[in-house]
């Protein structure tokens, strides 16, 4: 059958429109469930000996799969401090458990009761805490460039025919694995970017398997995103660039939870023949809290060790956010270019 070119053209937009605004059922439920993990997350409070109370105790829970829970408790969040324990519980009777015969726990509704069998006999009661971004829900100043708002795909370049990442009913932007990156129409180099992401829900994998993807300056310098809560916080993990610096704590929150990154970049300078005068440096806040400070970058993002490293990009170029496996959600992107101006 012999169709028109506006034809032709007017199905197209229809296909890729049905797709981008995805209702709840393509969501995939199963990484974002509608019940919260009753166990999962920050939880702070005191040591008790006695009527007196003690230095502060927290702990950062989070599933592994199989009704077992990796505990980690420590003295303070969101620093790197030496643990006082790393212990795996398990959920029994509604209750998330541990008893190694010294320190004991017992998780169970708003409250997180433990202790050890020292001489005082110390006891622990911790609430759940939750920490917020304070740069969530920034408002773009006047001139920047509002990358995504909820409302479409004007910023980005085409899609493969009929195929997109998922807006959904509530304006949230998830990657689709299928399709693979997203690229700014626009190029840009020195910027800063501001953009609102959180992780799914997997309890099953493991490392980059994770709620993997990544935010790509000058389309070649990433900065990781990944559900390393409770981790370590190494060079392949939230708040790395990648492969390059780790960051200098991990900030990462635990999965489902909204976060924010805001980047100031800084691309590289050469002189009038090319030649590299200086590398390109990048300062991330994740959550408020600076874990890269004007870092030096001596070449981008490479992932074959077999290759040469990434050199120093000396042109504009695109925005981009990385699609690795897993349906990353995304919100509340936009970025305030700094210095010349960006090409379209």
């Amino acid at each position: 059958m012999r169709t028109s070119t506006t034809t032709t053209i007017s199905l197209l937009f229809l296909m890729i429109f049905t797709r981008t605004m995805a209702g709840a059922d393509d969501a995939n439920p199963a990484s974002y469930p509608e019940t919260p993990d009753p166990f999962l997350g920050d939880w702070a409070g005191k040591w008790i000996v006695g009527e007196e109370k003690k230095p502060d105790i927290v702990a950062q829970v989070f599933p592994l799969g199989n009704n077992e829970y990796q505990v980690n408790l420590t003295h303070k969040l969101y620093v790197r401090t030496p643990p006082i324990l790393n212990i795996i519980a398990k959920v029994e009777e509604g209750a998330l458990r541990f008893d190694d015969g010294y320190f004991w726990g017992d998780l169970s509704g708003d409250y997180f009761f433990g202790g050890k069998r020292d001489a005082e006999n110390s006891t622990f009661r911790m609430e759940r805490f939750t920490l917020v971004s304070p740069t969530m829900g920034a408002k773009p100043p006047r001139k920047a460039v509002v990358l995504f708002d909820g409302s479409g795909f004007d910023e980005w370049q085409r899609f493969p025919f009929g195929k997109s990442w998922d807006i959904l009913e509530n304006g949230t932007l998830q990657a689709n694995p299928d399709v693979g990156n997203i690229f700014t129409q626009r190029t840009f180099r020195d910027c800063r970017l501001h953009v609102e992401f959180r992780t799914p829900y997997l309890p099953e994998e493991r490392g980059q398997g994770r709620g993997n993807s990544g935010v790509f300056l000058q389309d070649a310098y990433e900065v990781q995103i990944l559900d390393s809560y409770g981790l370590p916080g190494y060079w392949n993990e939230c708040g790395a660039i990648y492969q390059i610096s780790a960051p200098y704590v991990n900030m990462c929150l635990p999965p489902l939870q909204w976060q924010t990154y805001d980047i100031e970049f800084r691309a590289a300078r050469f002189d009038r023949k090319g030649n590299l005068l200086e590398n390109a440096r990048m300062t991330v806040l994740h959550n408020g809290v600076a874990v890269q400070k004007d870092h030096e970058m001596p070449h981008g993002t490479s992932y074959d060790g077999k290759k040469p490293p990434v050199p120093p990009v000396k042109d504009p170029a695109p925005i981009r956010l990385q699609a690795h496996g897993n349906h990353v959600q995304f919100r509340n992107i936009w970025v305030e270019e700094l210095g010349r101006r960006s090409r379209r």
